[in-house]
């Protein structure tokens, strides 16, 4: 997959999409206010929506974290607590 500045309005989204991944914006039970990106193999990023932040400044930052996540190798996750024992993650089926 190639990463790209953010110089093209959400060019990380659409080479995850374009690279046979999903981005999933929303309720994924039983997250509320999530969004969520999956490169088809892992999940690149998982964000929990802010009070009062917009759908497309969201998107803007699950942009933002697919390139983080991609250039460290290490998953954006605001969902998971590092000192709690359940954790979400989509896996390959």
């Amino acid at each position: 997959m190639t990463i790209h500045k953010p110089s093209r309005a959400l060019a990380n989204v659409q080479a995850v999409i374009d690279g046979g991944g999903q981005i999933m914006v929303g309720t994924i039970a039983p997250i509320k206010n999530a969004a969520v990106a999956h490169d088809g193999t892992k999940t690149l990023a998982m964000l929990k929506r802010k009070s009062n932040e917009s759908i497309p400044d969201l998107m803007l930052r699950l942009d933002a974290a697919i390139m983080t996540a991609v250039s460290t190798g290490q998953r954006v996750d605001e969902i998971n607590k590092p000192t709690s024992d359940t954790h979400y993650q989509l896996r390959k089926s």
